[in-house]
């Protein structure tokens, strides 16, 4: 089931299909040989594949199964620079408003006494 836009799905089933048997593998060794081999050999492996995983093996495989593409990191970087213009907008703000606020404070300030003089 593949098209030209499309990414073929036999990937994703047969990755689907190692980790269930070898899931079914380590439900079925814990069965039989109890909690002190479950528990260490439990977290090594989940260890192990998630050291796997984060490397060149992982992103190849994300390449692979589509989860990852090159777009993302232009779109990325697109999005880093909008933020820093806004950055610079935002300084240029806070710049302005601290200026208003030093010329209201120098202003003296009028009381109602004084406007009902005048």
């Amino acid at each position: 089931m593949s098209g030209p836009d499309s990414r073929p799905v036999w990937p994703v089933l047969v990755l689907a299909g190692l980790v269930l048997a070898a899931g079914q593998g380590y439900v079925f060794l814990a069965a039989r040989l109890g909690v002190p081999f479950a528990i260490p050999v439990g977290i090594v492996g989940l260890a192990s594949l998630a050291f796997v995983f984060r490397g060149p093996v992982g992103q190849a495989l994300a390449l692979r199964l589509g989860l990852r593409d090159g777009v993302p990191d232009e779109a990325a970087g697109q999005v880093l620079g909008e933020l820093d213009e806004l950055r610079t907008r935002v300084q240029e703000l806070e710049e302005r408003v601290d200026f208003s606020e030093r010329l209201l404070a120098q202003v003296p300030r009028v009381t109602d006494r004084e406007q009902s003089r005048l």
